[in-house]
């Protein structure tokens, strides 16, 4: 069990992070922006398989539904070779950025190239997969059961309405839902605790991922609570985010109206692409500050145990 994880503790680790993270600010950005950049092209790629040939054949003027269905069910065979090309990306991607994140946050300077580490080596590129499968695993552990309790007290709901015709006591659904989303939110913060093998493995590239995992979620053992307040201490940030992103997109269609015609397309135009902006340096600020605290909470955690040791930008953690 981890050691107590004090408020000033905490003060601590999100205060140096924070500077860490602003001395290196332009690090930052530009990671995220290239960790972005495969992501959307996938999405793109995934959009167009599912629905280009479909869109291909209404511009085309054909509207017989048997063959707009027969050319989207093609596009749902061919989805499972995005998807899958989606999930050997993503592992080897993650992979690199937390080694850049765990790299800033003990006083590096790694480069964006980091993020691209995990495919120069078939070994590294593997663990970056296999990582991905465990964590998802591990969600897929803890998320089956309450959202099959979901599904089947909505089921139990719908099929007394039929069967009694009268609508639910107001408040039901919503009520579920939000105790649904409760149970949710408490499970990913337990699941964060196992995104920390990302930091074993930085330290121990040849452990096994499913070991990385539960020595980092054993660091965080009777920490539940302190954890929760850690996540809960950002949501200022990502409601300031939320805020001046929709602010700006108000003041942005407010000037579309009032100006009308090209002048207020162009202000829109304009105003969108400062959004865009603006969500991409706070946005990645943001992800960044939270990365790096989140690291700085694992390993305060962990060194008291004794299974960490004094650790450098290049590893020097003693695995137990």
């Amino acid at each position: 069990m981890g050691s107590p994880f004090t408020a000033q503790q905490r003060r601590k680790v999100k205060h140096d992070s924070r500077a860490c993270v602003w001395d290196n600010i332009g690090r930052c950005i530009g990671i995220q922006i290239l960790c972005a950049v495969p992501y959307v092209l996938l999405l793109v790629i995934l959009y167009a398989t599912l629905f280009g040939r479909v869109f291909a054949l209404l511009a085309a003027g054909y509207t017989d539904n048997y063959i707009l269905g027969s050319a989207a069910a093609e596009g749902l065979n061919s989805v499972w070779g995005v998807l899958f090309v989606m999930l050997v990306i993503t592992g080897p991607l993650q992979y690199g950025l937390m080694r850049f994140y765990v790299s800033l946050r003990r006083g590096g300077e790694p480069g964006t190239g980091t993020l691209f580490q995990a495919f120069t080596s078939l070994q590294e590129l593997w663990t970056g997969i296999k990582m991905a499968f465990c964590l998802f695993f591990r969600s897929l552990l803890w998320t089956v059961g309450p959202t099959l309790l979901y599904m089947f007290a909505l089921m139990v709901i719908t099929i007394n309405t039929i069967v009694t015709r009268h609508a639910p006591p107001a408040g039901l659904m919503t009520g579920i839902g939000v105790l649904y989303g409760l149970a949710m939110l408490l499970i990913n913060v337990k699941l964060l605790a196992y995104r920390a093998g990302w930091v074993v493995l930085y330290d121990h590239p040849d452990c096994s991922v499913w070991d990385a995992t539960a020595h980092a979620g054993r660091a965080f053992l009777g920490q539940f609570g302190r954890l929760l307040l850690f996540v809960l201490s950002f949501i200022g940030w990502y409601i300031l985010l939320a805020g001046i992103t929709g602010v700006c997109l108000f003041l942005g269609l407010l000037g579309w109206r009032f100006f009308g015609g090209a002048m207020g397309v162009a202000v829109l135009a304009a105003v969108l692409l400062a959004v865009a902006c603006l969500y991409i340096v706070l946005g990645s600020f943001i992800n960044a500050y939270f990365t790096t605290s989140f690291i700085g909470v694992y390993e305060t955690l962990a060194e008291p145990q004794g299974e960490a040791g004094p650790r450098t930008p290049d590893g020097g953690e003693n695995l137990q």
